[in-house]
């Protein structure tokens, strides 16, 4: 070995010195870097497992979210149909409520009606009670006396007042 160059007690040296760095390597190198590669390979498996359990819970959250939309959807269109539905009632109520009004201003126009035309009945009577007073005092009063004649005006009237009532 000696023809070759080597020195056999360097080599050995080396070899000790290589053996040594590599010990303090391991030691002080590479253990905490496996260390740190296993941390983070957990950290990462974690992480992956942790991100699955959200994509699950995601996908639940999603469905409930579908759920409750829809329910709600459901919800609203139960009570757009029971305010049509109530709506429709007080508009029936208003409807009705308004043809008795009607009804009751008709009825009490028609009683006034009524009464307007028996007022006005019992004035034209009235008047034509007065009216044939006044002819029959003008062609009587020449011919008949006094007292005879108020006898027929008031025989007359008794007449005439019995037919009008």
């Amino acid at each position: 070995m000696e023809k070759l160059g080597i020195q056999p007690i360097q080599l050995l040296l080396q070899a000790i010195n290589f053996l040594i760095i590599l010990l303090i390597l391991k030691k002080f190198l590479y253990r905490p870097i496996l260390k740190m590669l296993d941390d983070r390979k957990k950290k990462i498996d974690e992480g992956l497992l942790y991100s699955d359990r959200m994509k699950s819970e995601f996908e639940k959250s999603e469905k409930k979210r579908a759920e409750v939309v829809e329910k709600g959807k459901i919800e609203a269109q139960k009570l757009i149909i029971e305010a049509r539905k109530a709506a429709k009632e007080k508009e029936n109520e208003i409807i009705e409520k308004a043809e008795k009004e009607a009804a009751g201003i008709i009825e009490r126009a028609e009683k006034e009606n009524m009464r307007l035309r028996q007022d006005l009945e019992k004035e034209i009577q009235i008047k034509a009670v007065n009216i044939a007073e006044r002819i029959v005092k003008k062609t009587v009063s020449d011919a008949l006396n006094e007292k005879m004649h108020r006898a027929i005006i008031d025989k007359k009237l008794k007449e005439i007042s019995s037919k009008i009532k």
